[in-house]
């Protein structure tokens, strides 16, 4: 990592105006990563995939075959026919879904998401990050992938262990987007080459980051994005900051409303109150932070955060008590800081989404604590935004399918949790984006949709009864018929124009429609039911005292950022998590992993850590 930096620094120069130019190597990264294009452009495309019979990694080949495209393993041991592969690379495929957009507003063709398995994809070289092409496939019920660089060979990652929960996320999205109208990067070709932000991308942000440095006050050994680990500080100040939110505010067709600060640990930021204040004042109606808890803890600083504008914090937590802390931060006394943040918040009004890192094997274990501690503070707590581990740099193939944490993992951990269901509770985020459509055609106003690719995000909102017992939506509603009614009404009420008193009876009927009488609770009506669907959109309603008779929401989905290993190009073109930055807005998943643009974005702003910014292994109040 820091070989990396010293390379960005030198390539951009030591002055301040170069310093500040972080293009040329940029441009240079992504010839790099193209590198391998024309040789995948057109069919036959030579690759190695594992035989269906014998399991053996073997020469093949993927080719047309009239109108579908076969892979042909070429296995001395078995007699393979050619496995048809259900293909949007070389085949122009319409998105299935009416009214979807077939280009985005600058013309370049939306590959629709496949449904099916086999199917062929756009991914990345573990070793070297170059674009090269492979494949989803299913054996022994599980989910893989597995793609062939030409210089540095073969690579396989499981994706998922149900193949059942991969397809039903799969069916799961609706219309597909045109993408920006402004976009930074115009007649970019390939995808994540040309980042930055490009005419191919799909989606608009639903949450907005800005990292405000990467210093940070612990030195945890999972982490990323730290300066305790790279060796050099990347902390812009205020006036850069500003004209980054700036961007986000200027994007269009849907103005960016939430913003996450991060780091690092953003509250250590020296104008950290003033940037918080700044972006209430432009207008961001949503403001949270991703923080440790430790600076949140001491009241006062949580009551200065609140008055500048700050809402909710995105709290690292990896499991409940000290011990579960160990491996993934060591950081002794932390437990209590995080307890005292939410002290914090309960007394200033703010939500807590509480996110864990699960890694196979180190906290998976806690998931049913974490759970019942978001249950057991749901007058504070609106989320749990699980993250399974995302790998950076090198590990083996055993290694990492013994670490390795799956969307599909969580999902089956979550169902062995008295009252809830891995196939009846987890959908696809994306199963919400009606209620977008419906608020755009009923205000006029044009809505973030949580128009994210269905295997990025996976989860159900659950509701919370005053005594404190969950009942997932799925299990009180129809959730399937809900969105797609929904949907239908939308249209309906775009196409007219207006929303009339008809329109909101048929709505309210919808609702008693879907309503599971059997597996809703005797005290919940439909009417509650609805209201409580207001908290999730209204602080104010199902949060702190307005919401102690009524039935509270609990966000409760994992988000599984990519790397190398697993990285799908799709899924980073309908990325809704967009970090605004010196050098442009990048998907998460180019920024942070995958391409990794952060080192190069970053450059201009980059200065050496010096020795008394160092983050202490053991804190001073965890030694006396």
């Amino acid at each position: 990592m820091i070989e990396r930096v010293a390379e960005v620094q030198e390539a951009v120069g030591s002055s301040a105006s170069a310093n500040r130019n972080p293009w040329g190597p940029l441009r240079e990264k992504r010839r790099e990563m193209r590198r391998f294009a024309d040789r995948w452009a057109q069919l036959p495309v030579e690759t190695r995939a594992t035989c269906p019979r014998c399991g053996e990694v073997r020469p093949a080949r993927f080719e047309r075959r009239g109108e579908q495209v076969v892979l042909t393993i070429d296995c001395p041991a078995c007699d393979v026919p050619p496995i048809v592969h259900h293909d949007a690379i070389w085949t122009p495929l319409a998105p299935d879904w009416p009214g979807s957009a077939a280009e985005t507003f600058h013309g370049s063709r939306i590959h629709p998401v496949i449904r099916r398995l086999p199917c062929t994809v756009e991914t990345l070289c573990p070793e070297c990050g170059a674009i090269v092409v492979g494949r989803y496939f299913v054996r022994d019920g599980a989910v893989f992938m597995e793609k062939t660089c030409p210089e540095h060979g073969y690579a396989r990652d499981r994706i998922s262990p149900s193949v059942a929960l991969f397809t039903k996320a799969a069916w799961w999205n609706f219309e597909e987007h045109p993408g920006q109208k402004y976009p930074q990067v115009k007649g970019a070709k390939h995808c994540p080459s040309d980042c930055g932000l490009c005419n191919q991308h799909l989606s608009a942000p639903v949450l907005a980051q800005i990292d405000l440095t990467n210093r940070c006050n612990m030195r945890c050994p999972i982490c990323f994005a730290n300066a305790n680990a790279s060796g050099y500080v990347y902390e812009p100040d205020y006036d850069e900051i500003v004209r980054e939110m700036r961007v986000l505010r200027d994007m269009r067709p849907t103005v960016t409303t939430a913003i996450q600060f991060t780091g690092g640990e953003p509250t250590i930021h020296p104008d950290f109150l003033k940037i918080v204040a700044k972006a209430k004042e432009m207008g961001f109606s949503h403001i949270q932070i991703a923080t440790n808890g430790i600076r949140m803890a001491d009241p006062e600083f949580a009551r200065q955060a609140a008055q500048a504008g700050l809402h909710t914090l995105y709290l690292q937590f990896d499991g409940v008590g000290d011990d579960a802390y160990q491996a993934t931060r060591n950081y002794p006394g932390i437990w209590e800081k995080k307890l005292a943040a939410l002290e914090s918040c309960r007394a200033n009004d703010m939500k807590v989404c509480l996110v864990p890192t699960i890694v196979r094997g180190v906290n998976d274990e806690q998931i049913p604590k974490i759970f019942q501690f978001a249950i057991d503070n749901i007058d504070v707590v609106s989320g749990i935004s699980w993250q399974p581990v995302s790998f950076s740099g090198r590990i083996n193939w055993e290694e990492r399918e013994k670490k390795r944490f799956t969307l599909g993992d969580l999902a089956l951990a979550l169902g062995k949790i008295e009252g809830l269901d891995a196939m009846r509770d987890m959908y696809p985020i994306g199963l919400t984006v009606p209620i977008s459509n419906l608020l755009e055609a009923m205000t006029g106003d044009p809505k973030i949709r949580a128009s994210a690719h269905p295997i990025c995000a996976f989860g159900t909102y659950i509701l919370v009864s005053p005594e404190g017992k969950p009942y997932p939506f799925p299990k009180v509603v129809n959730v399937e018929g809900m969105f797609w009614e929904m949907n239908r009404h939308a249209e309906r009420i775009r196409k007219k124009g207006k929303v009339t008193l008809l329109d909101k009876l048929r709505l309210f009927r919808m609702f008693k429609k879907v309503w599971k009488k059997d597996g809703a609770p005797p005290d919940l009506s439909v009417r509650k039911f609805i209201r409580s669907i207001m908290g999730m959109v209204d602080k104010k309603v199902g949060r702190g005292r307005a919401g102690q008779k009524t039935y509270r929401s609990l966000l409760c989905a994992g988000m599984h950022f990519q790397d190398r290993y697993n990285f799908d190009v799709e899924r980073v073109k309908r990325c809704v998590i967009l970090y605004s930055t010196p050098a442009g807005v990048f998907p998460f998943c180019t920024h942070n992993c995958g391409p990794e643009y952060r080192y190069l974005s970053q450059a201009g702003f980059v200065r050496e850590l010096k020795d008394e910014e160092y983050a202490p292994t053991i804190p001073q109040e965890a030694k006396s």
